[in-house]
C-alpha cells in the first residue's frame, strides 16, 4: 500500500470526513474551469491507484432545475446559468429519491435476494444519503494532461447507473482511476428513480412518464455545451450502462430526440440490460398510476363495478394533488404498492416522443435507422439472474416443486396465452438429462439458467443480431463479450454452493480499475480483489477506452503485455459481432477464448419457439380458460407476486348463458312506418340491442340497399321494354311500305336459279327483314335479296332457316336441282 504522511489525532476525524465526501482524498489543489454555463472550481486529486497520473473531478454540477411541487413527473428542465460567482464544485450533491429500495432485514431479504446483492446494498447506502427531489447533478473527472501532444480532445464516457429502476445513484461510483488510466473523461450523473422519474398515465391519445429518461437527454445536452471547455470532446460520447440503465441506453439509441442536430452521443456499451428484456418497460401504466393516487388520497379507490372505467378519471386533477403531497409521502405510498414478480411497476413506456415506439419496431430492420447509428459493445456475465434466487436456494438447491412454483410465476407474469404448453416446454428445456438423479443443486442450476436466459441473455443477443443486420445499411460496429471471471473473494461464503462464473454486475468494477485502488475496504463500493483481478481490471479498461476511442476494443492502442494476464489477452483477437463472422463473442476469463452463438439453443427457445407458440394463442382464439394454468388463482402456488388477473380481463371464465334481457327503460324507442306486408309467422325474437344507435345504422343500410336494387330492377325493366318495341316499329314499317313478300313456303334455290360467278354468303343482308343468322361478316354483298322467314314463326325458326341455306350453299357448289328438298321437308 502507498504510505500516507504522518498525520496527526486532531486531524484524524477531518480527514476521515473529507475521505467520505469525495471520492479521492490525495489533493493538489483547485482548478477552475469557465464553461458557457458560468465558472466551476473542482479539485486535483490522486486516484491512489498503484502510479496513476492525478485526476481534476468536479462534482455535483448541476444539468437540471429541481423537479419539485409544479415540475414533479414532468419532463427535466435545463439548468440555469451561474454567471456572477464561481460555483464550487468539491461536494457530491443529494441523491434522487430511492423508491424502490428493497427490504434490508437480513432474515427478509434473504428470502427475496442473493448474500452478494444484500452485501452490494450494504454498502451502497452510506453513499445514497442524503436524498432530495433536487438531485440533478453531474460529476466530472478529468485526466491531468501531462504531456501536451496537440490539441486533440478526449473522448468522454458517461455512465448510466444501474441494477434496478427504483435505486442506486451515480455517487457511488468513483471514475477517477478509469480516466487516469484510458486517459477518457469520465462522467457519472444522478436521475429521478421509482415514482418521480417512470410514473406512467395514458390520457385520450396519448401518455407521459418518461421523466427519468428525459433526465439523460437534459444532461448530454448540457453536456455537448460544455466538454469543449474541460478538454472532452462532444462528438466521441459513450454511454455506458449497467441492468436498468443498459435498457435506458438502448433506448435512447433509437430515439429521435436525441438527434437535435446531430447524435448526442456516438456509442454505446449495454451490460446486462436492454430495452427488449421483458422487465424493460411497463406495458400498462394505468393501474399502477391510480393505485399510487388512491395511496395518496387523490383518488378515490373505485366499487368492483366502478373499477372497469375508473381509467377515464381526469389525470391532470390527480397529478396536481399528487404534487402537492410531500416527496417522502410519495416515496411511502409508492412502497406499498406490490410490483409482479421479474417485471417493473414504474419503468419506461412508450410515448410518441422520448420512446416513439415498442423497442421491437424501433430495434428492427425497417425502423432501426437510428439505432444502428451508433457503435454499440454489448457485455453480459455467466449468471445474470443471481441476484433474482433467494440465498438459501442458492446455498442447499431447490426441488422439483420449488422448482415448478418459480416458473410458473415466470409463466403468468410473462405471458398470456398457452400458458400450460409454454410451462411445460420450459421444464423441458431446462431438465438436465444426463443425470437423472435430479440433485437440489442440478435443478438450481437449470433454474439461474432458464431466469437468466429469458430475461437478460436471449434479449441481449437479439439486440446485437439487430443491430448487426447486414441486408441494411449502417455504418456501425458491433461487438459481444461474456465475463465469466470469477471473483473468489465475493464467493466465499458459499464455498460449497457449486456455482462457478461470474455473477450479477461482476463486470462493472473491474470496467471501473476499482481492483487497482489502494484504499480501505471501508471506503469503497467493491474491494476484496486478487493480483488476477488487479490484471484483468487493466485488460477490461484497455478494451473499454479503445471502444470509447474507435468504436473497436482492439484499436488504437494495442494490449500491454506487462502483466500475465495482459499478454494472454494481447495474442487473441477479437473479430466483430455479425453473421458473417457466425457471431463471434470474446469469453473473457482466465483463459481468454474467441467463440461463436453464444447459447444459441436456448436463445432460439425463447427467441423463436416461444414467441410462436405465444402469437398463435392470440390469434386461434382458443377458450379463455385454456391459457390458464394449474390452479392459477391460487395465490400460494407461485412464487412472489403475481400479474392481477383483471390487469387483461375482467372475469376468470366467460359467465353462463343469461335469459334475453329487457329492454332498458331509457332507451328510446325508434318510431318507423310500419310496411305493409303480408302476415307470416312471427319468427323468434331476437337478443335485445346493445344499442340504438347501432341498430339504426343497420336499418338505414338495409333499406338503402333495397331501394337501389328496385330502382335497378325497373331500368333493366324499362329497357328491355323500349328495344322490344324498337324492333317491333321496324318490322311494321317495312310491311306497310308496300314490298310483297313471296310465297312463305317457296325456296331461294327454286326461285333464283344459281350462276357460276355467284358467291352466296349467310351473312348477306335481306332488305328490310330481319336477318336470320347474325350479321357478323362485313364482305357480304349490299344489292343481294332473299325471301325471309320470320324466326318466331312456329313452324319454322331460325334452325330450320340455318339447315335451308346450307343446302342452298351446297346447290351453289352441285348445282342438282331435282334434289333440292323444300321447307317442308326440313321442318323442325
Amino acid at each position: 500500500m502507498r504510505p500516507r504522511p504522518p498525520d496527526s489525532a486532531s486531524l484524524l476525524l477531518p480527514l476521515l470526513l473529507l475521505l467520505a465526501a469525495s471520492p479521492a482524498s490525495a489533493s493538489y489543489g483547485r482548478k477552475t474551469v469557465s464553461t458557457t454555463f458560468g465558472v466551476v472550481r473542482g479539485e486535483t486529486v490522486s486516484p491512489e491507484a498503484d502510479d496513476l497520473p492525478p485526476v481534476t473531478q468536479f462534482l455535483g454540477i448541476p444539468y437540471g432545475v429541481a423537479p419539485s411541487g409544479q415540475y414533479r413527473f414532468k419532463m427535466a428542465i435545463s439548468a440555469a446559468k451561474w454567471t456572477h460567482l464561481p460555483k464550487d464544485t468539491t461536494r457530491l450533491s443529494a441523491v434522487c429519491y430511492q423508491t424502490g429500495i428493497p427490504e434490508l432485514s437480513e432474515t427478509r431479504a434473504f428470502k427475496i435476494m442473493s448474500a452478494q446483492r444484500y452485501d452490494h446494498l450494504h454498502r451502497l447506502l452510506p453513499f445514497l444519503k442524503p436524498q432530495s427531489e433536487d438531485c440533478l447533478y453531474m460529476n466530472i473527472f478529468v485526466p491531468e494532461r501531462l504531456e501536451k501532444v496537440g490539441e486533440s480532445r478526449l473522448p468522454v464516457l458517461l455512465l448510466v447507473h444501474g441494477d434496478e429502476y427504483g435505486w442506486n445513484a451515480g455517487n457511488p461510483y468513483n471514475g477517477s482511476i478509469l480516466a487516469s488510466h484510458a486517459h477518457i473523461i469520465v462522467v457519472t450523473l444522478n436521475y429521478r428513480l421509482g415514482v418521480f422519474g417512470f410514473t406512467g398515465r395514458c390520457e385520450s391519445n396519448s401518455c407521459s412518464g418518461n421523466s427519468g429518461l428525459s433526465d439523460l437527454v437534459a444532461a448530454l445536452k448540457m453536456l455537448s455545451n460544455v466538454l469543449p471547455s474541460f478538454g472532452g470532446d462532444p462528438y466521441t460520447l459513450t454511454l455506458m450502462g449497467w441492468g436498468s440503465g443498459g435498457s435506458l441506453v438502448s433506448l435512447l439509441m433509437a430515439s429521435p430526440i436525441t438527434q437535435p442536430n446531430h447524435r448526442l452521443f456516438r456509442r454505446a456499451i449495454l451490460l446486462d440490460g436492454t430495452a427488449l428484456s421483458p422487465w424493460a418497460m411497463t406495458q400498462n401504466p394505468q393501474p399502477y398510476f391510480f393505485q399510487l393516487a388512491e395511496e395518496l388520497g387523490c383518488a378515490e379507490k373505485p366499487t368492483k363495478g366502478e373499477r372497469a372505467v375508473r381509467d377515464q378519471r381526469s389525470i391532470d386533477g390527480v397529478v396536481r394533488c399528487m404534487q402537492d403531497h410531500s416527496a417522502d409521502n410519495v416515496t411511502r405510498a409508492a412502497q406499498k404498492i406490490a410490483v409482479p414478480t421479474f417485471l417493473s411497476a414504474f419503468a419506461p413506456i412508450v410515448d410518441g416522443q422520448m420512446v416513439p415506439s415498442h423497442p421491437t419496431i424501433s430495434f428492427g430492420a425497417q425502423f432501426g435507422a437510428l439505432f444502428r447509428d451508433i457503435d454499440l459493445l454489448v457485455g453480459m456475465v455467466s449468471n445474470p439472474a443471481h441476484h433474482l434466487v433467494p440465498n438459501d436456494d442458492l446455498l442447499h438447491g431447490v426441488d422439483k416443486s420449488r422448482r415448478d412454483t418459480i416458473f410458473r410465476t415466470l409463466v403468468r407474469n410473462l405471458f398470456d396465452f398457452h400458458r400450460k404448453e409454454i410451462l411445460s416446454a420450459m421444464v423441458n428445456e431446462y431438465t438436465d438429462w444426463d443425470n437423472p438423479k435430479d440433485h437440489p443443486k442440478t435443478i438450481r442450476n437449470g433454474v439461474l439458467a432458464a431466469l437468466g436466459d429469458v430475461l437478460f441473455t436471449a434479449p441481449l443477443i437479439e439486440t446485437a443480431r439487430l443491430h448487426s443486420l447486414e441486408d441494411v445499411p449502417k455504418a456501425s460496429n458491433t461487438f459481444l463479450f461474456v465475463f465469466a471471471h470469477e471473483t473468489r473473494a465475493w464467493l466465499k461464503e458459499q464455498p460449497n454452493s457449486g456455482l462457478r462464473g461470474s455473477l450479477s454486475g461482476d463486470h462493472v468494477p473491474y470496467i471501473l480499475g476499482y481492483p487497482l485502488s489502494n484504499k480501505n475496504r471501508e471506503e469503497m463500493v467493491y474491494s476484496g480483489f486478487s493480483a488476477d483481478d488487479k490484471g484483468l481490471s487493466r485488460v477490461m479498461m484497455h478494451y473499454v477506452s479503445n471502444f470509447v476511442k474507435s468504436g473497436d476494443p482492439s484499436k488504437p492502442t494495442p494490449m500491454s503485455t506487462a502483466t500475465t494476464m495482459e499478454d494472454r489477452f494481447h495474442s487473441t483477437a477479437w473479430p466483430a459481432y455479425s453473421p458473417t463472422t457466425r457471431e463471434a463473442y470474446l469469453e473473457i476469463t482466465d483463459r481468454p477464448r474467441v467463440k461463436n452463438y453464444y447459447r444459441n439453443a436456448q436463445v432460439g427457445f425463447w427467441n423463436g419457439f416461444v414467441p410462436q407458440l405465444h402469437r398463435s394463442g392470440d390469434a386461434s382464439g382458443v377458450p379463455e380458460e385454456h391459457n390458464l394454468l394449474q390452479n392459477h388463482f391460487k395465490r400460494d402456488s407461485f412464487f412472489g407476486t403475481v400479474r392481477p388477473y383483471v390487469s387483461f380481463h375482467n372475469d376468470p371464465f366467460p359467465p353462463p348463458p343469461m335469459p334475453p334481457t329487457p329492454v332498458p327503460k331509457d332507451l328510446k324507442k325508434i318510431v318507423t312506418p310500419k310496411p305493409t306486408v303480408l302476415e307470416t309467422p312471427a319468427p323468434t325474437p331476437p337478443a335485445p340491442v346493445a344499442s340504438s344507435g347501432n341498430y339504426n345504422t343497420v336499418l338505414a343500410l338495409t333499406i338503402a340497399i333495397g331501394c337501389g336494387l328496385l330502382l335497378l330492377n325497373i331500368c333493366i325493366s324499362l329497357g328491355v321494354y323500349r328495344n322490344r318495341r324498337h324492333k317491333d316499329r321496324k318490322a311494321n314499317g317495312s310491311t306497310a311500305s308496300g314490298a310483297k313478300l313471296p310465297t312463305q313456303y317457296q325456296t331461294y334455290a327454286s326461285s333464283h336459279p344459281p350462276s357460276a360467278d355467284l358467291h352466296f354468303s349467310l351473312n348477306s343482308p335481306m332488305g328490310a327483314q330481319e336477318p336470320l343468322l347474325a350479321a357478323s361478316s362485313k364482305a357480304s354483298t349490299p344489292g343481294l335479296m332473299r325471301p325471309g322467314i320470320s324466326p318466331t314463326c312456329p313452324r319454322h325458326g331460325r334452325a330450320a332457316m340455318a339447315m335451308a341455306a346450307a343446302r342452298n350453299n351446297s346447290i351453289v357448289s352441285q348445282p342438282n336441282m331435282s334434289a333440292i328438298p323444300t321447307l317442308e321437308e326440313i321442318q323442325v
